[in-house]
């Protein structure tokens, strides 16, 4: 990467996660799907696993991929019980975008970090680890709204950064 700012570019960006193409990145030699857990795949803070999202994750598994959900949420017991729910491995309180937590999820499930995806709806975090460990990162926009204050602050200055990249 030529420059830190580099670090924060996702390799792809998609309004929500329904939106990528899975069969291409498989085709495209990708084996292990790291993913973030709030506002990329479920809502902060929700427990309900939807059908749909049930029935998302499993055709991610018949696609022939291995899955990872990595989050740094605070409640270990909202990321067991999901991931649980799911079937799914899984580490919170990773330390977000250190990239151990990355590199650990990818082994975890057989992935080598080259053949590694990961998709989150943050660039601070899910974007610039992801990069950081040298996986192929995926950028989705978030769910829902921000509520916390220090959030809305983030977003704003995520914003600016994706118009730099001409991704806004």
């Amino acid at each position: 990467m030529d420059n830190w700012l580099d670090f924060l570019r996702p390799k792809e960006y998609w309004d929500s996660i329904d939106q990528i193409d899975f069969k291409a990145l498989k085709n495209k030699g990708f084996t292990g799907l790291i993913l973030d857990l709030d506002e990329t795949i479920i809502p902060k803070e929700s427990l309900l696993i939807t059908p749909k999202l049930y029935t998302f994750m499993e055709e991610l598994k018949h696609i022939g991929f291995k899955l990872f959900i990595l989050s740094n949420n605070s409640s270990s017991y909202r990321i067991e019980h999901i991931a649980n729910e799911l079937d799914i491995p899984f580490a919170g309180s990773p330390r977000k975008p250190f990239p151990n937590g990355f590199l650990n999820g990818a082994k975890k499930i057989g992935s080598l970090p080259e053949k590694t995806v990961v998709i989150g709806d943050q660039l601070f975090t899910d974007i610039l680890g992801g990069n950081l460990a040298h996986m192929h990162t995926i950028l989705v926009k978030p769910m829902n709204p921000e509520t916390s204050s220090i959030r809305k602050l983030m977003r704003v200055v995520e914003q600016k950064v994706l118009e730099k990249f001409e991704l806004a």
